[in-house]
């Protein structure tokens, strides 16, 4: 497309360095291949580049630096990413999440271009991930202010799990709320890559089980109820394919104290592309995201979709959404996620018969084909940004 005939200019702001966030990546190649110009702003970091082209999109890196003096450090960035913002000459602004939110909106109102907010989960329905009860309060007041001033303010609202649309509705009186969920690209047959081929997994026998998490190893996630659900699965493997972040030593160290350190494999993750799959070697998903805050039982986890896409059974949290994914399409089972015991007998009873084990990863394809691949949220995606200045 020449520079005369190109589309509309849209920035979009990610608050992390883009390396492996599927969703930013998938608008940004459906917003391309629509005739969007794309340009992602991202955090930076020391081991990547700070300019390059990806997912039909120009990517810009923005390093931290300046005194490290709680809050100026912050202020200091926040400006730093309007800046380049700025010097992208956008037509469209795309703030992922609140924290994106709080440089967009700004920056919207003073440029007088329109802007998207894209909700990646119920920011204020978080959890204190670690900080302070005094961090954590601050935290929700200011991006309490902040979306409370700007939401009302977007073209458009979107949002990846459906749960989050009306409470966003709700709070803010917005109405019409799009539901763009982070569906699979894979509609296609998935060739099967064997996890065992990924070093960490070497020593996995090829006749024993695999049991496995997509995703980092972050609190909440359930992977100290999943190890000890193993203990109880005798002669399977489970592999978490994605393995870092900030719960990592202490999963490590429950699993040489519930004596697995030979069936529990820690993996690094792959390309987005590669993750189903591998995924496809397993013999069952496990996503049980623990009911730990309104965000974590609004949350409508990628990795549910994905073990679906590659044909896989699951075992995931009893949450509502999830059960009408799960088991309206007879892609698995819902269990209590913070039952360790129903775990295990969840993921028992999928490994002990095959027959039915086909049955459930035959019909998560099934869905994952026909219903919850990335087309469907394409459209909705592409429909909504025409709306923009229509």
């Amino acid at each position: 497309m020449s520079p005369s005939s190109a589309g509309p200019r849209v920035t979009m702001l990610v608050r992390n360095p883009f390396t492996n966030d599927t969703r930013v990546e998938r608008e940004a190649q459906t917003l391309s291949d629509a005739g969007y110009v794309i340009t992602i702003v991202a955090d930076g970091r020391t081991d990547l580049p700070d300019a390059e082209e990806r997912s039909g999109a120009s990517v810009r890196r923005v390093s931290r630096s300046g005194p490290r003096i709680p809050g100026l450090r912050f202020l200091a960035h926040q400006r730093r990413l309007a800046a380049v913002l700025a010097r992208t000459r956008p037509d469209i602004l795309h703030a992922h999440d609140a924290d994106a939110l709080s440089v967009v909106g700004p920056l919207a109102a003073a440029l007088g271009v329109p802007f998207v907010y894209d909700s990646h989960e119920l920011w204020l329905g978080r959890t204190a991930r670690g900080r302070s009860r005094a961090y954590d309060l601050l935290n929700r007041a200011y991006y309490g202010r902040i979306e409370a001033r700007h939401v009302p303010r977007a073209a458009v609202v979107m949002v990846a799990n459906p749960g989050v649309a009306p409470e966003l509705e709700r709070r803010y009186g917005v109405r019409d709320v799009a539901i763009v969920p982070n569906y699979p690209v894979e509609a296609a047959a998935v060739e099967p890559r064997d996890l065992r081929a990924l070093p960490e997994a070497a020593a996995i026998p090829p006749d024993a089980p695999i049991v496995l998490y997509i995703g980092g190893i972050m609190p909440h996630r359930g992977l100290e109820q999943l190890v000890e659900a193993m203990t109880q699965v005798p002669h399977a493997h489970l592999v978490c394919l994605g393995a870092g972040g900030g719960s990592t030593a202490d999963v490590a160290a429950e699993v040489e104290r519930r004596g697995l350190a030979e069936r529990a494999h820690l993996v690094p993750p792959v390309p987005s592309a590669e993750v189903v799959p591998y995924a496809a070697s397993a013999s069952v998903g496990v996503s049980i995201v623990q009911p730990a805050s309104l965000s974590y039982r609004l949350a409508l986890p990628n990795k549910l979709f994905q073990y679906m896409a590659a044909g896989i059974p699951t075992v995931a949290s009893d949450f509502p959404d999830v059960a009408e994914v799960v088991e309206g399409s007879g892609a698995g089972v819902v269990v209590d996620p913070t039952e360790p015991d129903a775990v295990a007998v969840a993921i028992r009873g999928i490994l002990d018969d095959a027959g039915r084990a086909r049955a459930m990863g035959h019909a998560g394809r099934r869905a994952v084909t026909e219903r919850f691949n990335w087309s469907t949220s394409a459209r909705e995606l592409v429909a909504r940004y025409r709306t923009i200045g229509a």
